[in-house]
């Protein structure tokens, strides 16, 4: 993994990246994209995978391997604020006195946009197919469903938000393992299914797990703040 390009920017110029990775120019009212990611990674299909709880420092404590063996670049995310509710905002606004939506503006711009989420996620989205999800079982059903269907997929994985909070924020490694090799695994089938030239952007928000023991070597030691928010892209 150290060889991955890594690239940093601020979590409101995610909305500006993702259209210019779908080749559609972003508007000026929101914050630019993130400089310096290669043109090769532009597609006309992406798909759009949130983790809570899921930061650099997850990243290379728990080792994904499907994650950390495709990767090709890594945004490392700063934010004011890196818990879900404000980061969904950020992707979907950019900047929140725009007047701009994300998905929408994909909408008018000719792709076709799905949305797999919790309903309480979905209320007030406008323009775009959306199917609610309680589970992060179900959220993969969907999706198997619908991969090669649509232009832009968005899927938004609780199931580590709900085992944070299950153990006050500290759960037993070994279960946060076993959920983050499934969850590995998922995306490793999503990606073998994709239609070639598909993007997987895996935008994992900040990261919880205190790992002291974990020696740094070659990028990770210049990257002082290891529970940044990142997000983590394959192209097939």
């Amino acid at each position: 993994m150290s060889d991955i390009s890594a690239f940093q920017g601020r979590m409101n110029q995610v909305p500006a990246t993702l259209l210019n990775l779908l080749g559609i120019q972003p508007p000026s009212r929101i914050p630019p994209q993130i400089e310096g990611i290669p043109n090769t990674l532009r597609s006309n299909h992406l798909i759009f995978a949130i983790f809570d709880n899921f930061g650099l420092l997850e990243c290379t404590y728990y080792q994904p391997k499907f994650l950390i063996g495709k990767s090709e670049a890594i945004l490392m995310l700063e934010t004011e604020n890196p818990y879900t509710p404000h980061v969904l905002q950020e992707v979907i606004h950019g900047n929140p006195d725009a007047d701009f939506n994300l998905l929408t503006f994909m909408a008018e711009h000719g792709r076709k946009v799905t949305m797999i989420a919790r309903p309480e996620d979905l209320e007030g989205v406008k323009g775009v197919e959306t199917r609610p999800s309680d589970s992060d079982n179900r959220t993969y059903i969907e999706t198997v469903k619908i991969l090669n269907r649509t232009d832009f997929l968005w899927i938004h994985f609780i199931d580590f938000e709900t085992l944070y909070k299950q153990y006050s924020f500290r759960p037993p490694k070994e279960i946060t393992q076993k959920l983050i090799s499934r969850t590995d695994k998922w995306l490793k089938v999503l990606h073998k299914q994709a239609t070639p030239g598909t993007l997987l952007a895996v935008l994992g928000t900040h990261g919880r797990e205190q790992a002291p023991e974990i020696e740094y070597e070659g990028k990770y030691a210049d990257w002082k703040r290891a529970s940044l928010p990142i997000c983590i892209l394959i192209k097939k």
